[in-house]
């Protein structure tokens, strides 16, 4: 049954390989010039990524769908969702019949991956400049990511490096063991690791010769940067650091996400990745009008503005006569037909998002805090962080009884900005899915914060305290972090080489009774140090990830790290004769899972339905040694809780519980069959990929 896996990548792959049609994916426009080597043009390089790249689109969809469906930021319609989706919201795991069960759309990316590596020759040059060698490395990450998420969604699948064009070859595939995510991604680490700098390695740019990849909708569509279609080799390697979670590789991760962010080794500017430009925020005092920048992140009419934030995108055509398609439009917000929604924003998340304090200012200069009064008491409207709000909208139907819709996701096919009414409405003008971003700036930073936090465990002084200050105020100067460090007292020592010392006054006769000597407290010694940098300009305008939604939460004391916070977020902090008491001892242990939680619900808050949710909550579970930070989370979805899942007062489904509290239920099944490969012959030796008919 194994064996067939494979033979399905063989037969029903490799002849489609070099001859894929880049038009029903991309409108490309090229006038490259056509070099012969050994009979492989450069175009035959480039139309050949552009095949892979066509292969992605096959698991886009699937990407969004098993990880937000199985954890617990959606709720599924049990009238209107299809048998696939409600079973995977449940984890039941059909085998036969759910098509996003299916690894075959995988291994094609792969095998294809494969082919091309084998195929290209990276040591042609033309003016000392290796033609073949961004789109080698594209490859590479393209392989590398694709790998990441089979073992994040199997945890135990096939792998392989090499071509794979007959049976024999096949055959010896299959005589190795199948890999561990672990084992998979130390693979992958050595895989991509020597192609970390892109500017040694930039991933191919073909808009600035003349090239013009459009996706979207209309007579032209919007424009795309090559880049974008590939995952950044630092953003890959950071997240496989983050993935294996052993010693040394949190430290390991920060510097992959902080080379990323400042474009560290790079003549690259350091970019602004999250500053005022793009929150969601109360626009009148009262909070009745909520200016909502934040959606036009993913209005698609917006893109060409905000194609800077984005780091991994897949273009995707808009209707099926131009090409592939997405899905994801009649899943979560159907075009034209009002109430058949599949899934909605969950009750979980909307609970979450109540729970957050808005730290609200009178007045809307938010460059200028020290003339505005700051008040987290007022409770408007819209409480809480506004990301949901400004993400979801409500649909009012025209018969008499006025049913309403509510909590619709409008991140996958929002054509413009939500028109903002009274609070309470918004015009939503929708189009097909034509674009899903699967990773932007604003995750690596995130990223980062995840990674922070691990190096504190690595024994890192000050890493937690930068991890929140990524979440609250933003990251603007200079953070040296020393592993291990001791300090002691000794006696200052003035520039003479004198000892410093204060004589001491008899306040009667004035005489001198002595001297004291100053003390200093000194760095006596530490193991390692790791410096992060962000005093470039640039980051003079960051904010707190936080800010983003909740306000200007650099203010604000309920956002915070210390026992206070934790207390109230662990569920132990009582009024006890109108003074706030915290009931039991609060560890150092506590306190770092405070910041994997408050990072953890920062991440359902900022990225919620962008397909990462499932795979971040087993790796925080596993980060934390404790499987409820993925069990309760996922069975307390249905339930709009005032309180976090810390909380005793936190309501769950325990049956849902139960379930998600066996690890073996993190992981899908591996068909044993995925496609049966027919009555095929033997592929003979000499079969050119080229050329698959002849």
């Amino acid at each position: 049954m194994k064996k067939n896996l494979i033979y399905t990548v063989v037969f029903l792959l490799c002849g489609t390989f070099f001859f894929s049609s880049c038009e029903d994916m991309l409108n490309v426009e090229s006038d490259r010039v056509e070099y012969e080597f050994d009979d492989w043009t450069l175009n035959d390089s480039v139309y050949s990524v552009l095949g892979i790249l066509k292969s992605v689109q096959d698991v886009g969809d699937r990407q969004i769908l098993l990880n937000e469906l199985r954890a617990d930021l959606v709720t599924v319609s049990e009238t209107k969702a299809v048998l696939d989706v409600q079973e995977l919201s449940k984890s039941v795991f059909n085998l036969e019949s759910n098509k996003y069960l299916d690894v075959k759309d995988y291994y094609a990316i792969i095998n294809n991956c494969n082919i091309y590596l084998a195929r290209v020759d990276t040591t042609l040059e033309k003016n000392n400049v290796k033609l073949m060698l961004p789109e080698y490395v594209a490859v590479k990450s393209v392989r590398a990511w694709t790998y990441l998420q089979l073992a994040i969604n199997y945890n135990q699948v096939p792998y392989f490096t090499e071509p794979i064009l007959s049976h024999s070859d096949a055959d010896k595939v299959m005589n190795k063991p199948m890999l561990d995510r672990n084992e998979i991604i130390t693979n992958l680490i050595a895989d991509i690791l020597p192609y970390e700098n892109p500017a040694a390695f930039p991933m191919p740019a073909w808009d600035t010769d003349g090239s013009v990849l459009k996706f979207g909708y209309g007579e032209n569509g919007t424009e795309i940067d090559t880049k974008l279609l590939f995952v950044p080799v630092r953003m890959l390697l950071g997240e496989l650091y983050l993935w294996r979670g052993a010693a040394g590789d949190y430290k390991k991760a920060a510097q992959c996400f902080y080379n990323l962010i400042t474009g560290a080794a790079t003549n690259n500017t350091a970019p602004k990745y999250n500053d005022y430009g793009s929150v969601v925020k109360y626009n009148t005092k009262g909070g009745k009008n909520i200016g909502n920048n934040f959606a036009s992140l993913f209005a698609l009419k917006s893109f060409s503005t905000n194609k800077g934030r984005f780091l991994h995108a897949i273009p995707y055509a808009s209707s099926e006569l131009m090409g592939t398609t997405s899905g994801l439009a009649s899943i979560f917000s159907p075009l034209d037909e009002i109430g058949a929604a599949q899934v909605y924003a969950s009750a979980g998340l909307q609970g979450l998002s109540k729970q957050q304090v808005y730290h609200y200012r009178e007045g809307e200069n938010l460059a200028k805090p020290d003339v505005a009064e700051y008040s987290t008491e007022k409770n408007y409207k819209n409480p809480g962080d506004l990301r949901l709000a400004a993400t979801t909208y409500s649909q009012i139907t025209d018969d008499e009884n006025k049913t309403e819709y509510s909590n619709i996701i409008a991140k996958f096919n929002l054509e413009t900005n939500f028109i903002s009414g009274d609070g309470n409405s918004f015009n939503v003008s929708k189009i097909p899915t034509t674009l899903i971003i699967l990773s932007r700036k604003e995750t690596a930073y995130l990223r980062f914060a995840e990674a922070l936090i691990g190096m504190e465990r690595e024994g890192y002084d000050g890493a937690m305290e930068l991890a929140m200050a990524v979440l609250k105020e933003g990251v603007k100067h200079d953070y040296p972090l020393l592993k291990d460090p001791v300090y002691a007292e000794r006696y200052k020592i003035l520039a003479n080489g004198d000892t410093l010392k204060i004589p001491q006054i008899d306040k009667v006769t004035g005489d001198t009774l002595g001297y004291k000597f100053v003390t200093e407290t000194y760095l006596a010694s530490f193991t390692d140090s790791l410096g992060f940098n962000f005093t470039d300009p640039a980051f003079e305008n960051n904010i707190g990830i936080h800010s983003r939604g909740a306000g200007a939460s650099e203010y604000n004391k309920y956002y915070s790290l210390n026992d206070t916070c934790i207390a109230r977020y662990f569920g132990i902090l009582e009024d006890v004769a109108g003074v706030s008491t915290i009931t039991a001892p609060i560890t150092y242990e506590d306190s770092v899972n405070y910041m994997y939680d408050i990072l953890l619900d920062e991440l359902a808050l900022e990225l919620a339905w962008e397909g990462t949710r499932f795979g971040d909550l087993v790796r925080f579970s596993e980060a934390m040694g404790n499987n409820d930070v993925l069990a309760k989370r996922v069975a307390g979805r249905a339930f709009n809780n005032s309180v976090t899942y810390r909380s005793s007062l936190f309501e769950y489904d325990q049956e849902l519980y139960s379930k998600m509290s066996d690890k073996a239920n993190w992981y899908l099944p591996l068909p044993g069959v995925v496609v049966e490969p027919g009555n095929v012959e033997e592929t003979p030796e000499d079969f050119d990929p080229q050329n698959p008919t002849e």
